[in-house]
């Protein structure tokens, strides 16, 4: 976003369209065998924003995949949400709202907290083992399609072996409320090749967490992450590496209370959250800002607070605020202020 710039939108929200198809077979030896497949369009083309004459829509496939269901746990193959920060974005309040603006010209979807309190962990192709329910415990491990992982100008992109990701997480009751938590990891390797004038391989890996609590209309969530090579935004890409190859280090965190309560009106969430992702300076990023030819972002923040109405169990409005503030390691800055306002039917 430009500095003192104004503008307004009317775009799709975090989460855009999404037209799902779930399929089940007849349970046969014991086995629960079922599929889905999802299209999420968005309102503009990705790469036009808000030009009137916009063709080519966006159309994400963010989901194909089967699952095999027993007593043994579940089974699943194909393409959908990643299992590292999974559950950080999961429970993020701006998941059903608008979040971050990022560029005001551009097109698909906003940000939500991406770069603001998690790095975005995609849609990916895998093999996934779920565990069954364990008094409460469960864990998750799968095999990944890899990632190329990025820089701005340079490259990892030999992959030979798959991404590896796991979840942990343990979910119980108590007088008057529940809660849930989890920690999630990663790790991959890739390696650059001959052309690209670097040699050796880097590893991206990471660990991430958080605690969800629900007591009598409340909802508190604190969560966040530590990770190397994964990146600020999206994960494994744009800024996982300095110009010399070498991994970048990054964390970030969300506090987020919400509280919810019936009225004549329907059913009302009130909720307010600060998070934030920090990346650490390299030795080649240094060497890069004291020559004057690149600096690199320091410190992502993000403070929201938002109303969310569902005057049914399809139909909700949405009231959006938040404050941006960002950092650079030259000591340069950006602020800005959003308000959004939206409705989102779900059947």
């Amino acid at each position: 976003m430009a500095d003192s710039q104004e503008g307004y939108r009317e775009r799709v929200g975090f989460v855009p369209g999404w037209l799902a198809f779930n399929i089940k077979a007849p349970t046969m030896g014991g086995l629960d065998m079922g599929a889905r497949i999802s299209f999420c369009p968005t309102f503009d083309a990705k790469d036009v924003g808000k030009s009137k004459n916009s063709f080519g829509n966006q159309i994400d496939l963010r989901e194909i995949f089967f699952t095999v269901d027993g007593n043994f746990g579940q089974v699943l193959a194909g393409k959908t949400l990643s299992l590292y920060q999974g559950g950080n974005i999961l429970t993020d309040m701006t998941l059903w709202g608008y979040g971050a603006q990022g560029g005001i010209d551009g097109g698909g979807t906003p940000l939500g907290r991406i770069g603001y309190g998690y790095v975005y962990p995609q849609f990916n192709a895998q093999v996934r083992y779920t565990s069954p329910d364990l008094a409460g415990f469960k864990f998750a491990v799968g095999l990944y399609d890899p990632s190329v992982i990025n820089g701005y100008t340079v490259e990892a992109r030999e992959t030979t072996l798959p991404r590896v990701e796991s979840e942990f997480s343990y979910a119980g009751v108590f007088e008057g409320g529940s809660f849930k938590a989890w920690v999630s990891g990663m790790y991959q390797e890739a390696k650059f090749t001959g052309d690209s004038g670097l040699s050796g391989s880097v590893e991206a890996y990471g660990v991430a967490g958080g605690i969800q609590v629900l007591y009598k209309g409340f909802d508190v969530v604190l969560s966040g992450f530590e990770n190397q090579g994964v990146g600020s935004l999206l994960m494994l890409d744009y800024d996982s590496l300095d110009a010399s190859g070498e991994e970048r280090d990054g964390r970030g965190y969300i506090a987020q209370v919400m509280y919810g309560f019936d009225n004549r009106w329907g059913k009302t969430k009130l909720g307010l959250s600060y998070g934030a992702n920090i990346m650490d300076e390299t030795s080649g990023d240094r060497q890069q800002r004291l020559a004057g030819t690149e600096v690199q972002i320091e410190e992502q923040n993000l403070f929201g607070v938002g109303a969310y109405h569902d005057i049914n169990d399809h139909l909700k409005l949405i009231l959006e605020y938040f404050y941006t503030d960002n950092q650079w390691f030259d000591g340069a800055g950006q602020q800005s202020h959003m308000v959004a306002v939206g409705t989102f039917f779900t059947w």
